[in-house]
């Protein structure tokens, strides 16, 4: 894992730092990716799952607590698909532009299951402990609660 020296850079400015090598990789969804063209001064593309684009669907507790049993089921149930068809289209959409990019720009995909992953899991060790100390220190109580969504 060494070597690696992560950049903050502007968005807009990714295409020609890959283009004059200044930085050899960036990390985005696809649909981003895709829609700045970076495909085309990119020839590898690792999937490994890091970065999963999502919508949030929010209701006002008040309004939500006012509800009656049986609408509240409704409500989950309506977000809990539209959840599911969220995933579904990204997922689907990830399949076309991968499908798109190998043919017309010769990108070589390495899937996830292809990967070293221990040694990514070995060298971010206890940074979940750390996350969940860090947003109590600002006062959130449900850090250890996010971990667990993104770790099942």
């Amino acid at each position: 894992m060494g070597g690696a020296d992560a950049t903050n850079m502007n968005w807009s400015e990714t295409y020609t730092a890959l283009q004059q090598n200044t930085v050899e990789g960036e990390e985005n969804p696809l649909p981003a990716i895709d829609a700045a063209s970076v495909q085309e001064v990119q020839p590898y593309c690792s999937m490994w799952d890091a970065i999963y684009d999502c919508l949030f669907f929010c209701i006002n507790q008040d309004i939500y607590d006012a509800l009656t049993p049986e609408q509240q089921a409704v409500v989950d149930e309506c977000g809990q698909k539209a959840v599911e068809y969220e995933r579904y289209i990204n997922r689907s959409s990830d399949d076309e532009i991968k499908a798109r990019w190998a043919d017309k720009n010769g990108v070589t995909f390495t899937e996830k299951k292809d990967m070293d992953i221990d040694s990514f899991k070995k060298a971010v060790d206890g940074v979940d402990d750390w996350f969940v100390q860090e947003l109590k220190k600002q006062g959130y109580n449900d850090g250890q609660d996010l971990v667990d969504l993104f770790t099942k």
